[in-house]
């Protein structure tokens, strides 16, 4: 989790970027690591370079005027 536990459209928790690095080195390169909460188009990069490789999304892609383009601008921050 990378928001407090419990409903949508919390704000990315910035420290977690350092517990993605570290999981990353624990569990290596071939285990994915899946991001949730707070992923929209200012942290899903960021998010990714420290290590997730899965990430879900909800209030950034359902809570957009245009959900498929929100889909499509996330997927392409992320290399999917």
């Amino acid at each position: 989790m990378t928001v407090n536990p419990g409903w949508g459209g919390q704000s990315f928790i910035p420290e977690s970027l350092e517990r993605l690095r570290r999981l990353r080195e624990i569990v290596g390169p071939e285990v994915e690591i899946e991001v949730d909460g707070g992923v929209d188009r200012t942290t899903a990069a960021p998010a990714r370079a420290a290590g997730a490789s899965r990430f879900v999304a909800g209030t950034a892609v359902f809570g957009a005027p245009d959900p498929a383009a929100a889909f499509r601008e996330l997927t392409g921050l992320v290399g999917g």
